[in-house]
């Protein structure tokens, strides 16, 4: 009975590890002591698919603006509210209905909601993945030559190689000008 009891823990924790993750976005208005449910999404990091599962349009507020945001974990705060402001009008609007941009960090984990404008018929939601910038190559070795020059040193150019030009010119010059013929 212990083996069947593990083997349906371990089977329960692949399909939750499996499914796919949830979160609750919330609106807040700017007079209002605490945020209210907006919206929950569902969304797979691994497949790029997101699924607005409810969406509750404010009709409360009389603010102008609003914060929509999320409540995240950080090391130092279990609840820690990360969001935006942005106008009640791009909520409840019904010509054009909110999609949710979630932008997910290098761990696929969730650290911030954005919203966008869209002519849609229900509200979406997107993922917006987090792409590396261009890293420096740091603490790279300098190659030195057998007498410990660098190696990719540039060669000084002689004065001939330098100004042959200005010897073209006057050249020209010299073979075009008029003698002093009488």
């Amino acid at each position: 009975m212990n083996l069947l009891t593990l083997l349906g823990a371990l089977s329960l924790l692949l399909i939750s590890a499996l499914a796919d993750s949830t979160a609750d976005i919330f609106y807040w208005p700017i007079s209002a002591s605490s945020p209210s449910v907006l919206a929950r999404v569902s969304f797979d990091p691994t497949t790029q698919k997101s699924n607005v599962v409810s969406y509750n349009a404010p009709s409360d507020s009389t603010d102008p603006l609003v914060r929509i945001g999320l409540y995240i974990t950080t090391p130092s705060n279990p609840k820690q509210w990360v969001g935006s402001l942005v106008s009640l009008s791009s909520l409840t609007d019904k010509s054009q209905q909110p999609t949710f941009r979630l932008h997910l960090g290098p761990a696929n984990e969730l650290y911030h909601v954005s919203l966008a404008a869209k002519d849609a018929t229900s509200p979406q939601a997107e993922l917006v993945l987090s792409e590396p910038g261009a890293q420096p190559h740091l603490n790279r070795p300098v190659v030195v030559g057998p007498d410990g020059a660098d190696t990719e040193a540039v060669e000084e150019k002689s004065m001939l190689q330098k100004y042959w030009w200005v010897l073209a010119i006057v050249f020209f010059l010299t073979m075009t000008s008029g003698g002093g013929g009488e």
